[in-house]
């Protein structure tokens, strides 16, 4: 199925299944600002959806695959921001896969997680700087976790705490290792452990490697501005604070080097309901329907 290019400032208007979610309800709020993209239908009612120009799934993992296929079917473009099209769908990261999802009526969010640490390491895995083994450390606010009760994520659980869960086999782990194998050309593992953070939203990843040839901070502070030089939400900053990319689709990325012990430390900052989810799928949205990739995404992040 091939991309709908909507006519020039014409407006098109998009449907989401899942509007009550916390990832629904900031594709509301991102949608009232879009200057081209209305929503205009909430509901995940197969028939309602297929009237618009492109649908938003922003239901719960394993609720989308049937209504993304038969929307598929119906060729109406889709973004589904779960995890159950990811490896079937076109994977709707823009800084790797533009191209790709400019051409495709079909595409796959990437998980919070993956977003940031597969931006964190892209530069050093696809320039060949480190060995192909990673350490991810991800650390996210309490809405990661879906807006549905659990013992997790009560209050008395969450707050003034942190601490691991999911340590070994956790879903974003091989999306991250198949996405950092893709840039190398050869296999990439990861290992990946998730925390859950006392605030209410924001993710920040570390990600360790070391360092397969010689490599300085100068290089590396180079090596990353020159690849994300010409993306409009990635950003290189002096420390990465998931406080300063709230609200906004913004990735803030680091890189230090520990030359006497030869690693490599990147850190990565978004806000996961954003960037890690309804931000990026308006950003997917903007390349399929041929709008500006920016539209409705150019507010920063909130500073206090």
């Amino acid at each position: 199925m091939q991309m709908v290019v909507v006519a020039p400032q014409a407006l098109a208007t998009a449907g989401i299944a899942g509007s009550t979610g916390y990832a629904g309800r900031e594709l509301q709020r991102l949608l009232a600002a879009h200057p081209r993209l209305r929503g205009t239908a909430c509901t995940a009612d197969t028939r309602a959806l297929a009237q618009c120009d492109l649908a938003f799934l922003a239901l719960p993992h394993g609720a989308s695959s049937e209504l993304g296929r038969e929307l598929a079917g119906a060729r109406v473009p889709v973004v589904d921001l779960s995890a159950d099209m990811r490896v079937e769908w076109t994977y709707g990261l823009p800084e790797l896969h533009r191209d790709a999802i400019a051409g495709s009526a079909a595409v796959a969010n990437p998980g919070c997680y993956a977003t940031a640490a597969i931006l964190a390491l892209a530069p050093l895995v696809s320039e060949g700087v480190i060995h192909p083994h990673v350490v991810v450390d991800g650390k996210s606010g309490v809405s990661g976790a879906g807006k549905r009760p659990t013992e997790s994520n009560s209050f008395c659980q969450a707050a003034e705490g942190i601490a691991p869960y999911a340590t070994v086999g956790h879903h974003h782990q091989a999306e991250i290792e198949s996405e950092l194998t893709g840039l190398r050309g050869s296999p990439v593992t990861v290992t990946f452990t998730p925390h859950l953070a006392p605030f209410n939203r924001g993710l920040l990843v570390t990600a360790y490697g070391r360092l397969a040839r010689a490599f300085d901070q100068q290089a590396a502070t180079a090596l990353y501005a020159d690849h994300y030089a010409d993306e409009p939400f990635v950003q290189q900053v002096e420390m990465p604070r998931t406080h300063t990319a709230r609200g906004g689709n913004g990735c803030q990325l680091a890189v230090w080097v520990d030359e006497p012990r030869q690693t490599v430390i990147a850190a990565a900052a978004i806000d996961n309901l954003v960037k890690g989810a309804a931000g990026q799928a308006v950003q997917n949205a903007n390349l399929m329907l041929g709008f500006d990739e920016t539209a409705g995404l150019t507010a920063e992040g909130l500073w206090l």
